[in-house]
């Protein structure tokens, strides 16, 4: 067992030359670019996910050399980068904070949430993802995925004997979520993973595979069984962050100035404001699709008929739900060239299919976009899908929530203009560390603008329930928002949260046990949706007012994209610079 106590000034340096093999940078670029190669050589699997094709048969040692040297070197970095940065372009001073605020991240990782000892579901994390991206990888030849999975699975048991030495306490909510992966990826390693591996290089290594497979799946249940038997029943962390911990979170998470309480109030007021933008929106659906028919007088009911139409509005079946993304996904990216709403890199390097049936309990669908080492790869898009033997029950239920609508805004913050173009377009014209240290709100934010703009530029024929969709997202991400601040800082306990969840936020109670969890888990990855859609919807509007007529929304599009999702208020000082040199 070990801990990070504080090192001496002497301490640091030794553990900084130690790591980096060189000497001292001189420059905040020198920083910059050293960072990264550490970076690479402490994470390789999340290197490999970012293109490093050299990683793939490396996983992470967490020993404590390991450790301590890299929380050392971060300390180091922290106390000479501020000083290089004075006086240099705003290009560079930008790259430099991104640097400096994944620093902040790491040493929170590792100082203030001491993973190690007190976050099972950190465990649970890293080895339900280890093997992801090497299964969708389209650069490795089968022989080369086969050797790549056998060391990583040798890196998962090391893993797992490390959480059984060094785990002594945890919260009680997450360890529980933390549990269920561990058991349903051991499930995958033993059950799905063998005949994954034979497809790759045939039944000739057939006891290699099995035993190899078998032996990790053991380890990772002696870790849920240690964890089950020893952590939980014991635990005595809260499962709340707290007010301090929690704003101090939110600044290093969103870069934003913004106190738990204002974020809380913004929010509220959003929930209320697009409840009603919901109730007008399903009056003009009423009025263009029933002619002169009396409306429900209660806007509850109202809603729930529009809703209704919505989630009627849909395919029922994995073939269908898979051409209809394949289709709608060509149908966007034309939408976006026509309107000239946005410069598209050609050729599209993007891949869609349905989640394949070996995801099961190791991964979920989800877009793996090509990283800034490797810029050329596809973008792979896996739907998620039902199985085909569900019941009609859960069929309905599925289709229900992924209805035409929905999916036309899917399409909008998942593709084009969202997420796959931003990160298209940032890997070429950004500088590296922007896109490998993306920030999150701008991320986010952007998905759920670029909605928007497609809406107003007529996306779906201006179909009053394809904006519905839109705004039962957007008045979900201000309750998530709300949420995540109020169980982490004023005691809201799963009850009250569902309460709010069902009847402001209109989340169906399923849902709303769903965002439970994700409050626990993840609540600073919640409120970036709607903080980063306000973020830019003000940052749109004061350029329309400064551009007025000559405003193009092509241009502010390719500027966001091209400066790189970077923290909102250093886009904001992008664009002044930019105006201030087009005025001289």
């Amino acid at each position: 067992m070990f801990s990070f106590p504080k090192l001496s000034y002497l301490c640091v340096i030794v553990f900084c030359l130690a790591i980096s093999g060189c000497d001292k940078p001189q420059t905040s670029d020198d920083v910059v670019e050293t960072y990264i190669q550490k970076w690479v050589d402490f994470y390789p699997s999340r290197a490999f996910s970012e293109g490093v094709r050299s990683a793939a048969g490396q996983f992470e040692d967490f020993s404590e050399n390991n450790v301590t040297a890299w929380v050392a070197y971060n300390h180091e970095v922290i106390r000479i980068l501020p000083a290089l940065l004075e006086g240099v372009s705003l290009d560079r001073k930008i790259d430099g904070q991104v640097l400096l605020r994944r620093v902040r991240m790491e040493l929170e990782r590792w100082e203030q949430d001491r993973v190690l000892y007190h976050q099972p579901q950190w465990y649970a994390e890293i080895i339900s993802q280890a093997l992801t991206y090497l299964l969708v990888s389209e650069e490795l030849t089968s022989e080369e995925k086969f050797e790549a999975v056998l060391r990583r699975l040798e890196g998962i048991r090391s893993l797992s004997h490390l959480g059984i030495k060094t785990l002594n306490d945890a919260s009680p909510e997450r360890t529980s979520g933390a549990l269920r992966t561990l058991d349903q990826t051991a499930a995958f390693f033993e059950g799905n993973l063998p005949g994954l591996m034979r497809s790759w290089v045939g039944e000739g290594k057939y006891e290699r595979i099995n035993k190899t497979t078998r032996d990790t799946a053991a380890v990772v249940r002696e870790l849920a069984v240690h964890i089950r038997d020893n952590i939980l029943l014991h635990a005595t962390l809260p499962d709340s962050y707290g007010r301090e911990a929690y704003a101090r979170k939110l600044e290093i998470r969103t870069g934003e100035d913004i106190t738990p309480e204002e974020l809380a109030a913004q929010a509220l007021t959003e929930v209320g404001r697009t409840r009603g933008m919901m109730v007008a929106e399903a009056q003009k659906w009423w009025q263009a699709n029933h002619g002169g028919q009396q409306r429900p007088g209660d806007d509850k009911e109202l809603l729930k008929r529009a809703v209704a139409a919505m989630e009627d509005d849909r395919v029922d079946s994995n073939k269908d739900f898979l051409d209809q993304f394949i289709d709608i996904t060509a149908k966007a990216e034309q939408f976006v060239i026509e309107h000239d709403l946005a410069t598209v890199p050609q050729p599209t390097t993007l891949y869609i299919a349905l989640s394949p049936d070996h995801f099961s309990g190791a991964a979920v669908g989800g877009v793996y976009q090509a990283g800034p080492f490797a810029p050329d790869l596809n973008t792979l898009f896996y739907l998620p899908s039902v199985p085909e033997n569900a019941s009609d029950k859960q069929r309905e239920g599925f289709y229900r929530s992924f209805n035409n609508h929905f999916n036309a805004m899917i399409i909008s913050h998942e593709m084009f203009p969202g997420h796959y173009l931003q990160a298209k377009v940032s890997v070429v014209h950004a500088s590296k560390i922007r896109s490998l240290f993306a920030d999150g709100t701008y991320v986010e934010g952007w998905g759920s603008f670029s909605e928007l703009i497609m809406l107003d530029a007529g996306w779906s024929e201006n179909n009053h329930l394809t904006r519905l969709a839109h705004l039962r997202k957007r008045l979900e991400n201000a309750t998530r928002a709300y949420l995540s601040v109020m169980v982490h800082t004023a005691g809201w306990d799963k009850e009250r949260l569902t309460a709010f969840a069902t009847t402001k936020g209109l989340l169906a109670p399923q849902f709303a046990i769903n965002l439970w969890r994700r409050v626990i888990n993840s609540p600073l990855q919640l409120p970036t949706y709607f903080m980063g859609f306000h973020g830019f919807s003000k940052l749109w509007a004061a350029e329309q007012a400064r551009l007025g007529k000559d405003f193009s929304t092509r241009d502010f599009v390719d500027g966001v994209l091209r400066t790189g999702p970077i923290p909102l208020k250093a886009l904001e000082a992008v664009f002044q610079q930019k105006h201030a040199m087009t005025e001289k």
